[in-house]
């Protein structure tokens, strides 16, 4: 067969049913294949959108994402979403075309051969966990079980696999078997004297917390996360990317700590005496930058952390018990360590953090229920919660749509919330909530964008249309990048570069609804706060991709119950 129909042969026996990206004359070969195997190829009018859905794929089916772009500026476009992918741990192979072989050191026609012939794949280096070149189709036998391996396995992420166009058309003669190739194991349990170690110190403690970061949902662990908060009467809070981990309406459940954490989530982590850490990297936004003053003092709490990555394990604060394994694993072997060491007496705490947690909850509900216009952020967030399914996904993009939807908008299942975590990547949203939906059909997604976010990223309403794809994209509409303006304004005293306007200097933007028509979409535009309701209401009930505008403030900063530190050195240079 040629070396593309061995290709696609491996990403069938693989499970992959989709794969995402934009035709090429490069590439097209191993679109053609997986197309006569009946393996889907979605296809959007940009690369970058194409890696954002999947990613957003894998994150809610838990699938591989696969992504198959053309050389040199398809692969440039695609290299913002891989990247994005890799800051949030998602498993994906990429394949991209590149210029016939007999032609590399030459000056072939779209070539990246300034410091190196044929040299595109480096520019994914610092991204990606491996990059090949494959220059002969003899190499794809033992390339592909291993690029499938490195992407899935360990801290999971993308894997870059670079072909010359007419590699893809040699011919190879091996056997497709992808999945023997990889270590046959079950999920790895760290050792169990840490293990009890760990339980011992959990069961003592008066004031214990769970942080939950992105490597629970990777792990599927959030089930464990519950059964051992409820057993030994321990708070979880969770990072941006955890959020969801415990369902939000839980007496145990705290939300999200940081910059844009909850109050209560933010003084559990900073006045527990043990925190026990699971699948997360203490990012600088869920951390206050890391200022002990804020959301974590380690020490004097001393920190149990679960990581399969042994170089997370104390990379930020020092541990007491480091455990490398499966979260799921190993919290299996946690709980039934504590099983025997009960019962925990923490009523009083849980308690106290409750009334915390509705204290805080009582200080939002003013900009909640505020009825002025433009829109509160916080009042249309509030409405949304109101409105959407219990099962719905939630895609945000960056901005109040991010920051306030993780903060006031709840959430009760796991991988119902999905953002762009260590990159925050504008216009991640509007693609990624067409492969959530492709992966979850049956779930209504919701895309929650602002106007920036989705003004550089509109093809994705073509694809939506092109495949029938119902996704809600609510906008939020401030004629402004929000939140760099508050920083303009709070900082600099001017809102430069900031505003979308006319040079008379009146508020400027598209008119959405017609936009929207003109792609063939339906659409609403929502000025007034009463008419909110019944506008969410028609857009969950429509079943076909929908557009509601909501005009809403651009001068409202986001409440901060963190830090970050970047707030000093703008005060100090600009006072």
């Amino acid at each position: 067969m040629t070396a593309a129909m061995f290709i696609a042969q491996c990403l069938k026996h693989e499970g992959v049913t989709k794969v995402f990206g934009q035709c090429g004359h490069t590439n097209y070969a191993l679109i053609d294949a997986c197309h006569r195997l009946g393996i889907e190829y979605v296809s959007f009018r940009h690369e970058q959108l194409a890696v954002h859905a999947a990613d957003a794929y894998y994150r809610v089916t838990h699938k591989l994402a696969v992504v198959n772009v053309h050389l040199s500026p398809g692969l440039t476009n695609s290299l913002t979403g891989v990247a994005t992918a890799a800051a949030d741990s998602t498993p994906m192979v990429v394949f991209c075309g590149n210029t016939p072989s007999y032609h590399h050191a030459r000056e072939p026609h779209q070539g990246i051969r300034f410091h190196a012939d044929a040299s595109q794949g480096d520019m994914f280096r610092p991204v990606c966990k491996r990059v090949w070149r494959v220059d002969d189709a003899k190499f794809f036998a033992d390339v592909m079980p291993r690029a499938l391996n490195v992407a899935q396995t360990g801290r999971p992420g993308p894997v870059l696999i670079d072909v010359p166009m007419d590699v893809f058309s040699q011919q190879i003669d091996v056997n497709v078997d992808t999945i023997a190739r990889r270590p046959e194991y079950g999920r790895v349990v760290a050792p169990d004297a840490g293990i009890a170690e760990a339980a011992q110190l959990l069961a003592t403690a008066e004031r214990p917390v769970i942080f939950a970061g992105n490597g629970v949902l990777i792990s599927e662990a959030s089930d464990q996360i519950r059964q051992l908060a409820e057993m030994a009467g321990i708070p979880v809070a969770t990072t941006l990317m955890g959020k969801g981990i415990m369902p939000e309406s839980h007496p145990l459940a705290l939300g999200m700590t940081g910059i844009w954490g909850t109050a209560a989530a933010n003084a559990a982590t900073h006045e527990a005496d043990v925190v026990l850490a699971v699948g997360t990297a203490f990012g600088e936004a869920d951390c206050s930058s890391w200022n002990p003053r804020f959301t974590f003092a380690i020490p004097p709490s001393r920190l149990i952390q679960i990581d399969i990555d042994p170089q997370e394990v104390g990379k930020i604060y020092p541990v007491e018990v480091g455990l490398v394994g499966d979260a799921q694993a190993t919290l299996r072997e946690l709980i039934r360590h504590l099983w025997s060491q009960g019962p925990f007496l923490r009523d009083a705490r849980i308690a106290q953090l409750q009334e915390q947690r509705r204290t805080w909850e009582a200080q939002l509900r003013p900009s909640q229920l505020d009825n002025g216009t433009p829109i509160h952020p916080a009042r249309l967030l509030h409405e949304i919660a109101k409105v959407a399914p219990e099962d719905a996904i939630y895609v945000t993009d960056v901005g109040w749509n991010k920051n306030g939807a993780c903060q006031q908008l709840p959430v009760s299942r796991p991988g119902a919330f999905i953002t762009s975590g260590g990159m925050a990547t504008m216009g991640f949203a509007p693609g990624a909530a067409i492969g959530a939906k492709i992966g979850a059909p049956d779930r209504k997604v919701i895309c929650l964008v602002g106007d920036g976010g989705l003004l550089s990223a509109l093809g994705a309403f073509a694809t939506a249309v092109e495949l029938g794809v119902p996704v809600v994209w609510i906008l939020f509409n401030n004629f402004c990048f929000s939140t760099i303006r508050t920083v303009g304004t709070t900082y600099f005293k001017n809102s430069y570069g900031t505003e979308f306007t006319t040079p008379d200097g009146k508020p400027y933007n598209p008119d959405f609804p017609l936009l929207a028509k003109a792609f063939g979409i339906e659409s609403a535009q929502v000025l007034d706060p009463d008419d909110l309701a019944p506008a969410l209401a028609k857009a969950m009930a429509v079943d076909a991709p929908y557009l509601l505008e909501v005009q809403t403030r651009g001068d409202v900063p986001m409440p901060r119950t963190g830090h970050w530190d970047i707030a000093e050195f703008l005060r100090l240079g600009n006072d």
